[in-house]
């Protein structure tokens, strides 16, 4: 079966991955506790042998056997040991309680173990020493060297070492198993935290395929799955202020249409069936003419954008004096200019400066964005047009005027196709929103940009580039 959901393989990666470090660091701590367990009884055991040695020793000299029975009592009841005592020929002459008598007077056949023994060496062994002993045993020598005793040997079962070990492998894998659980809850908790955030952009996004733009997922964190969520957020929200400028957009346009369209339908018929006298039909003439170029220069500005977003913008570039395309477009604007008594100062970085650019395009670039100001201008205020050089290379141009400004929020979209101002700059009842856009796509096309500074109740700024043309020789 395929697993589709994030959580669920999450969950079980995490899971498994526990699981594996479970049984991996169970296998090694048990390895590592039952061989310091093993030393640790060997070490018990070679203590034993060496309070056992020096209880013989002393017993040997003064004759009481007491405190040797009570040592070998003490083992075989606390530590489960039993002992027996060699000679130099590897003969038993001695055994505690737990040995049977039958072994007394026999030889241990163990040569390398005797040998070591005699040699002075402590030795340890599993087994079950020649048959001494019906289950195995561990065995550990300690060499005495005596006249009459060679060594002792100090035998615990491995049965009993293997049931102690058993006891702390259970408690060991309790503890585990308990780390383990909370693990896994941690690791439940996670995976949700991690999961739950793309489960709500991926509800999102069908939202928003739905056409519903004001879906918004909730950021519950800093790393990059909360950026995410932010990312997808800010989309949304470019989407939804899209939707809104798109209907706004149509809205506005059909408005334009419409209207000179009732306005020429009207006075054309009025014309047709006589309503006009024939000495007034001129004026009303002109009217339906204006109209019909306010009309062209829609569809015009809707065809120049579509064109310009879709890469076919075809350049012409030529060698130009700016100054004297930023000259023709203030002389073309004079109507509007008196109208509202406004003045335009014109400062020029040099009496003539050239530049490389398609020159239709770019006296269209400086047409919008003067007409701009003007819409947006108060009555009797001043506008600056000037230019600045930039490493030699460049041209910079810039259009200030000193109107309301743009918010800092509307600054954000005042380049996107269809976008209108209204909040700061409604005085604009008749444009559509694409003069900003087609002056941005003109200048990509040149490889150029232009930027937008403005503050409320100041003005507004905006600032393009160009390429200087090479001097002539």
């Amino acid at each position: 079966m395929k697993i589709k959901s994030i959580f669920t393989k999450q969950l079980l990666l995490y899971v498994g991955t526990l699981f594996a470090n479970f049984i991996l660091v169970g296998m090694v701590l048990s390895l590592v506790y039952t061989q310091h367990y093993m030393d640790e009884t060997k070490e018990d055991l070679i203590n034993q042998g060496m309070k056992i040695s020096k209880e013989y020793k002393r017993a040997y000299f003064t004759g009481d056997l007491s405190n040797l029975a009570y040592e070998l009592q003490i083992l075989e009841d606390y530590m489960s040991a039993s002992i027996f005592f060699i000679d130099k020929n590897g003969v038993v002459v001695l055994a505690s309680p737990g040995i049977d008598d039958a072994w007394i007077g026999q030889t241990i056949t163990n040569q390398n173990v005797m040998d070591s023994v005699l040699d002075g060496q402590i030795v340890s062994l599993e087994g079950k020493i020649n048959g001494m002993f019906d289950d195995p045993v561990l065995t550990v020598g300690y060499p005495l060297q005596t006249e009459q005793i060679a060594g002792i040997f100090m035998c615990t079962s491995m049965l009993e070492i293997e049931r102690s070990l058993q006891g702390m492998y259970q408690m060991g894998f309790f503890i585990l198993t308990a780390i383990m659980g909370i693990g896994i809850i941690f690791v439940y908790i996670f995976s949700k935290r991690i999961s739950s955030p793309l489960l709500q952009m991926n509800e999102a996004v069908k939202v928003i395929a739905g056409g519903n733009f004001e879906q918004r997922v909730e950021i519950n964190s800093e790393d990059e799955v909360g950026q995410l969520a932010e990312s997808f957020n800010h989309m949304a929200e470019s989407l939804d202020k899209y939707e809104k400028v798109r209907r706004d957009f149509i809205a506005n346009v059909s408005h334009d249409l419409r209207s000179p369209l009732t306005s020429i339908q009207g006075f054309l018929g009025a014309i047709l069936d006589g309503t006009i006298p024939h000495e007034k039909q001129e004026h009303y003439l002109n009217i339906v003419l204006e109209e019909t170029k306010r009309l062209t220069k829609l569809t015009n500005d809707i065809v120049e954008l579509s064109r310009a977003q879709t890469s076919t913008i075809t350049l012409e570039k030529t060698r130009f004096n700016i100054n004297n395309l930023i000259r023709e477009s203030i002389e073309r604007l004079e109507p509007q200019l008196q109208k509202k008594d406004i003045k335009i100062d014109a400062i020029f970085v040099e009496k003539e400066t050239f530049v490389e650019a398609d020159e239709d395009k770019i006296a269209r670039v400086i047409y919008n964005l003067v007409d701009n100001a003007i819409k947006f201008s108060e009555e009797g205020k001043k506008i600056e047009i000037e230019t600045a050089l930039k490493d030699n290379k460049k041209l910079l141009v810039s259009v200030k005027d000193y109107g309301k400004g743009i918010s800092e929020e509307d600054v954000k979209y005042v380049f996107d196709r269809f976008y209108k101002v209204d909040s700061s700059r409604g005085k604009d009842k008749t444009g559509s929103g694409l003069g900003l856009s087609i002056v941005r796509e003109f200048l990509l096309a040149h490889g150029e940009n232009i930027g937008v500074k403005s503050e409320k109740g100041k003005g507004t700024t905006f600032l393009f580039s160009l390429k200087l043309a090479d001097k002539k020789p």
